[in-house]
C-alpha cells in the first residue's frame, strides 16, 4: 500500500470520535431493549393473574389465611384462659372453709362479686326447707345420667357464722340416678361444708326453663326465676353440699370435683395454622401449573 492509498484510508480524529460516539450509543441503546423486552414478556406470562376470575382467587385466598390465624390465635387464647382458671380453680377448693355470711356480706357491699367466690368452701349452719326441694334434671356423673336434689337452706340465728334469720341460699345436696327416689333432707338443725357456685343460665342452643309459674324441676338452677317461688333467696350465689352433719341420705352421691383440663385448644391452634399454610402452598401450586400450562 503506498502513501497515497494508507492517507486515505486513515480517519481523522473526528471520525474516529464519531465512530466512538455511534458504538456507545448502539450499546446504550440494545441493553435497555433488551430488558424492556423481558419484562413484557415476563407481564405476558403473569398476566392471567389479573383476570377477575383470578384476582376473585386471590381474595379469597387472603380472607382465608387470615381468618384461620385469628381463629389459631383465639384458640391460643383460649388455652390461656384455661390455664388461668384451672390455676384459680385449683387453689379455691383446697382452700380452709371461710363462713358463708362473711362473703354474702362482701356480695351486698359489692366489695366481692360471684365470680370472685365461686368455687370456694364455705361453712354455714341452717335449716333446710325439704317442702321447697325441686330437682335440676338432665345431670350426669361419671357416665351415669341422673338429677340433683336442690333444696332451700334458712340460715340460722346464732350459728356458727353468727347467720340471719331471713336469709335464704340453694343447696345442691348431691346426685341420685334417674331411679332413685328423691330423699328428704335432714329435718334439724345442719351443718355444712360446700362449695360456692354461681347461677346458671342457658347456653345457645339449650333447653330453657318456662318464664313463669312453680317449677318441680329445672334445666337450669337460674337463680333470679327460682326466687319467683323461693322467698329471700339468694340470687347470686348456691352451694354444692360436701360434708353434711348431721348425715343426709347415703343414696347422694357428692358432687363431683370439677375436671380442670386445658382440653384440645392448643391442638386446634396448630391445625388453624397448618390449614393457613396448606391454602398458601395451594395457590403457588395452582399459580405455577397454570403458567407451565400457558
Amino acid at each position: 500500500m503506498n502513501c497515497t492509498q494508507r492517507a486515505q484510508n486513515a480517519q481523522s480524529p473526528s471520525q474516529i470520535k464519531k465512530s466512538v460516539a455511534y458504538f456507545v450509543t448502539d450499546r446504550t441503546i440494545v441493553a435497555p431493549i433488551s430488558n424492556d423486552s423481558h419484562r413484557y414478556d415476563d407481564f405476558v406470562k403473569y398476566r392471567f393473574l389479573l383476570r377477575p376470575s383470578w384476582v376473585l382467587l386471590h381474595v379469597t385466598v387472603v380472607a382465608a389465611i387470615v381468618l384461620m390465624i385469628n381463629l389459631g390465635l383465639w384458640q391460643f387464647d383460649r388455652y390461656h384462659q384455661r390455664v388461668d382458671f384451672n390455676k384459680i380453680v385449683s387453689a379455691r377448693i383446697v382452700a380452709e372453709p371461710v363462713p358463708l355470711v362473711e362473703l354474702l356480706s362482701a356480695l351486698a357491699t359489692n366489695t366481692k362479686t360471684s365470680e370472685d367466690l365461686e368455687w370456694l368452701n364455705v361453712s354455714v349452719a341452717g335449716t333446710y326447707l325439704d317442702d321447697q326441694t325441686l330437682l335440676a334434671v338432665n345431670r350426669s356423673q361419671e357416665g351415669i345420667s341422673g338429677v340433683d336434689p336442690l333444696t332451700p337452706l334458712l340460715i340460722a340465728n346464732g350459728s356458727i357464722d353468727g347467720g340471719y334469720d331471713d336469709q335464704v341460699v340453694l343447696v345442691n345436696r348431691g346426685f341420685i340416678t334417674q331411679q332413685t327416689e328423691t330423699p328428704n333432707a335432714p329435718n334439724s338443725l345442719v351443718q355444712l361444708i360446700a362449695r360456692v357456685r354461681v347461677s346458671e343460665s342457658r347456653r345457645f342452643g339449650e333447653l330453657s326453663d318456662p318464664a313463669t309459674g312453680k317449677l318441680s324441676e329445672v334445666i337450669n338452677i337460674d337463680l333470679p326465676r327460682l326466687s319467683q317461688q323461693i322467698e329471700n333467696l339468694n340470687t347470686e350465689i348456691y352451694l354444692e353440699a360436701i360434708n353434711t352433719q348431721p348425715k343426709d341420705s347415703p343414696e347422694l352421691a357428692r358432687i363431683a370435683d370439677p375436671v380442670l383440663s386445658t382440653g384440645s385448644h392448643l391442638s386446634y391452634t396448630a391445625q388453624w395454622f397448618i390449614f393457613s399454610v396448606f391454602v398458601a402452598a395451594g395457590w403457588v401450586v395452582v399459580v405455577r401449573r397454570k403458567i407451565k400450562s400457558g
